[in-house]
């Protein structure tokens, strides 16, 4: 895993009522995500959540993410760690492929929901 639980923060930093923190997600985070109240969160309310993330902090609507963009949001070596071809900037695939490798790696009984 590339960076531990990236939603985490994200919730955090975009005003979804949980606590900043780079642990892996607990209930209060679950509860934050679960929008249809069943209790877990499937890979499609978080990939909703992932979605909302990225064009939130696309400030500028250029359908990628600049380092200062992401000021704000994230910390340490986060813009690097999604950066995976080192272009400078962070398009939505990358994003959503750690966001999808942090939805898995949450996932620790592999039915692919989180609860």
């Amino acid at each position: 895993m590339k960076l531990i639980y990236l939603a985490v923060p994200l919730m955090a930093s975009l005003a979804v009522p949980v606590a900043a923190q780079q642990n892996p997600l607990d209930e209060s985070h679950l509860n934050a995500l679960d929008k249809n109240g069943d209790g877990a969160i499937s890979k499609e309310e978080f990939n909703t959540f992932a979605d909302f993330a990225f064009q939130k902090m696309d400030t500028n609507n250029d359908s990628v993410i600049a380092p200062d963009e992401l000021d704000d949001h994230l910390v340490g070596d986060a813009f690097d760690i999604l950066d995976d071809d080192g272009n400078g900037s962070v398009s939505e695939d990358e994003f959503m492929l750690q966001m999808n490798e942090d939805f898995a790696d949450a996932d620790k009984d592999g039915d692919g929901v989180l609860n």
